[in-house]
């Protein structure tokens, strides 16, 4: 005999609903974190009205499983489009419980442009979310997103499923910077360690073990991105910031993202407030505060269209001191190196090809790798000061459409031409023998 578990969705929007949309409601088992989730009930309603949507799932108790974790998963769709989606896990099934049961759906960032989003030279295709659930030793898996910007921003949400001891959520802000002699990414922000994630695709992630090397296991390691942004809300985060005010109300400046965030008048906006009326000697001053924060992401059809920081809890004050980064150091080997120009002429991405780009190994033997976007060039070159050889090895052999042929052919004789390089900061110039500029690079994806 089906029990029936009820519900209702709210949806992430002030804006009317249009016809023509699907809903759809899956209570799934998410207990097992190297297989896909089971789905234990559904239920589909065509053209479901504005919200909030009511629901009713029928399931089968013969169906469940002592000390499983059953979650409810909700999507809206026009067609194969999805538009709104559920982004946290809402558990359900408790102890028997059925209901009724709230979830709430945000919406779906998607690309306005039909044309493929570019790929850096790092691999992926930014802006983009990552997710996906991870093997956990003590746990039933993390649950992660990932939200990975061009300027080498990140937010990540990571979630352990089925503990023992109840459940356990860690959201963080941070940089990310491109290591090319592992084909990864590093994460560096609020975690005690870096977090090394290897780049198989632009879509895809595989995670690597603490000292950035390869895990080689049949488990399901990695975060799939569909190519979209659909950024997520962060909680109980600790920041450094600095306080700035303006016409338009206070901000904090984040220190390790230098991303600015307008600051809600509620929960332990109080606090800051009284701390900024006390120990700021004038606007002029700086002011660097420690708190815990909330980031709140816009919704489409709401003002304001940008993220918003709620106070949680006031910590510290730092009278006259402010945000401080230490530049990025470019070093000739291991680094990105984007190929603004060739012959003089200014060398762009290609939408949907990698950027172009050229990297210098040093181990274990001096080897290069350059790309325009289609073929890549590899082989040996050899460094004496400001003196530089590129000696040409193998190729992969792919037929490049214009005007890829053209650059590739061109890139290829720059390589065999270039004798010695100058070098100043993050600027590269490749030289030939009458110290003519044959190339101009910039290091890129820096930590």
């Amino acid at each position: 005999m089906a029990d029936t578990l009820t519900g209702r969705a709210m949806i992430d929007t002030r804006m009317a609903l249009p016809t023509g949309l699907t809903f759809e409601a899956v209570i799934e088992d998410i207990s097992r974190a190297d297989a896909p989730a089971t789905v234990i009930g559904r239920t589909v309603i065509e053209n479901p009205g504005q919200p909030p949507i009511d629901f009713a799932i029928d399931y089968d108790p013969a169906d469940l499983r002592p000390q499983a974790i059953y979650s409810l998963r909700a999507t809206i769709r026009r067609g194969d489009a999805l538009m709104f989606t559920t982004d946290t896990i809402t558990r359900v099934l408790t102890d028997g419980a059925t209901g009724p049961v709230e979830v709430r759906l945000r919406p779906v960032a998607r690309s306005s442009g039909a044309s493929p989003a570019p790929v850096g030279a790092h691999g992926l295709s930014l802006p983009a979310s990552f997710t996906g659930i991870l093997p956990c030793a003590d746990c039933e898996g993390i649950r992660h997103h990932l939200d990975l910007w061009p300027d080498q921003v990140y937010h990540m949400r990571r979630e352990w499923l089925g503990r023992p001891e109840g459940p356990l959520r860690r959201d963080e802000v941070g940089r990310w910077y491109a290591d090319p002699a592992r084909g990864a990414i590093v994460l560096y922000g609020a975690s005690e360690m870096p977090l090394f994630w290897e780049v198989r695709r632009p879509g895809r992630l595989r995670q690597m073990d603490m000292a950035g090397n390869p895990i080689t296991s049949d488990l399901p390691y990695e975060l799939t991105s569909d190519g979209t942004l659909s950024p997520t809300d962060l909680d109980t985060l600790f920041l450094s910031g600095e306080v700035l005010i303006g016409p338009e109300g206070p901000a904090l400046r984040e220190c390790l993202t230098g991303r600015v965030y307008p600051v809600e008048t509620e929960g332990a906006f109080a606090d800051l407030a009284a701390a900024v009326e006390a120990q700021r000697e004038s606007e002029a001053t700086p002011l660097l505060v420690s708190l815990e924060a909330r980031i709140t992401q816009p919704h489409p059809g709401l003002a304001p269209q940008f993220p918003r920081l709620t106070v949680l809890r006031f910590v510290r004050a730092f009278p006259g001191e402010s945000c401080t980064r230490p530049e990025p150091t470019a070093e000739l080997a291991n680094t990105y190196w984007r190929i603004d120009s060739l012959m003089g002429e200014d060398l762009p991405p290609v939408d949907g090809r990698r950027e172009p780009h050229l990297v210098l190994l040093d181990a274990p033997e001096a080897r290069f790798r350059a790309t325009v976007g289609c073929n890549q060039l590899i082989g040996r070159y050899e460094r004496a000061g400001d003196r530089l050889t590129f000696a040409a090895g193998a190729s992969t052999m792919m037929a490049c459409p214009p005007p890829l042929d053209a650059l590739e052919r061109q890139l290829s004789e720059v390589l065999k031409a270039t004798r010695r390089i100058r070098l100043e900061g993050e600027r590269l110039d490749l030289l030939g023998d009458d110290g003519a500029v044959l190339a101009e690079l910039r290091a890129v994806y820096l930590r």
